[in-house]
């Protein structure tokens, strides 16, 4: 007889939770659980002899570094399975050292997913995919699914980046949001009173999609961060690393966007914000942006850089109907 096991996955998306409890195989010996973010993930394995762990690394409340930081919690053998879209090196080598017994990036490919079943030895008889919809919701609306393929390009973006850069790059947690033009509009004066902040501005379009890409950069390391990337100062007003490094970040993140949407984007040339005609304003001040924000934050020196994407009502009509076939 198959010995009965539970296994938890913690993820923040309901997106993943959806997706592994549907490759899971359907049997009476698997017990399954779910937690949003580490804390609750912590408190399940306190609770629980579990035998299989699926963790995301990029959580709020408390992110997957510090879930494995904080092992074990109890005297049982856990088997820790990472399954993130964070792909640089240092995190999965962080992973590892951490002892983490597997590492899954994101998306996976279901292949590769039964084979790791196997390995583990949940790989048990079964008629049908396991279905809990009291945990996972039966449809996910088009906001989380495009947050969770946000999360896969940035997580990409960071490993581009983390690979001219030579260091890890903290992974941020997207926020795929609706703003007005007003709120940008104050979002754009509230970076021009900031001193401390450089903003660069980076149109680009792909597929029926139309955006503009804010970038603001902070820090007293600006410099030093665009001179490991291989970015030279030429001119001071022009501010070249700057705008070097922020065509660095946008175009990182479209091109692990192009990868999961099969959309091919095309960027203009980057421009200091100063120099730019104010958003938000005129006869567009009705309309509604579809957004995407986060800051990458580089670990070793003094930089953030914060990334607003923004795209009009027409390109949510393109991400709507790109994301109902992803479900």
């Amino acid at each position: 007889m198959a010995k009965s096991k539970r296994i938890l996955i913690c993820d923040d998306s309901p997106i993943v939770h959806k997706a592994l409890t549907r490759l899971l195989p359907d049997s009476d010996f698997l017990t399954l659980h779910f937690a949003e973010n580490g804390r609750a993930g912590l408190e399940c394995l306190s609770q629980y002899d579990i035998d299989v762990l699926f963790l995301d690394l990029t959580m709020p409340v408390m992110d997957g570094f510090d879930v494995l930081k904080s092992l074990p919690v109890r005297d049982f053998d856990t088997k820790v399975v990472v399954v993130s879209a964070d792909v640089q090196k240092q995190a999965i080598e962080r992973c590892f050292s951490l002892g983490a017994h597997h590492f899954l990036s994101k998306p996976f490919d279901s292949k590769d997913f039964k084979a790791l079943l196997t390995s583990l030895d949940l790989s048990v008889e079964s008629h049908s995919p396991l279905q809990n919809e009291t945990l996972v919701n039966s449809e996910s609306d088009y906001l989380n699914t495009f947050k969770e393929v946000a999360n896969i390009a940035l997580g990409r973006g960071a490993a581009i980046i983390s690979d001219h850069f030579g260091e890890f790059i903290k992974m941020p947690l997207p926020n795929v949001a609706h703003m007005d033009a007003g709120e940008l509009a104050m979002a754009i004066t509230d970076i021009r009173n900031t001193d401390d902040t450089i903003a660069i501005a980076q149109r680009f379009v792909g597929g029926g999609i139309n955006g503009e890409a804010l970038v603001c950069l902070r820090g007293d390391d600006i410099g030093v961060f665009g001179e490991r990337l291989g970015f030279s100062q030429m001119d001071e007003h022009k501010n070249e690393i700057v705008i070097d490094t922020a065509n660095l970040m946008v175009s990182s993140f479209l091109v692990a966007l192009s990868e999961q949407m099969n959309i091919p984007f095309s960027v203009r040339q980057p421009i200091v914000l100063e120099e730019y005609m104010s958003l938000g304003d005129g006869e567009n001040s009705t309309l509604e942006l579809f957004t995407i924000e986060y800051t990458y934050q580089a670990e070793s020196l003094d930089l953030e850089c914060d990334v607003l994407f923004l795209m009009d009502s027409g390109s949510t009509q393109v991400i709507k109907k790109i994301m109902g076939t992803l479900h």
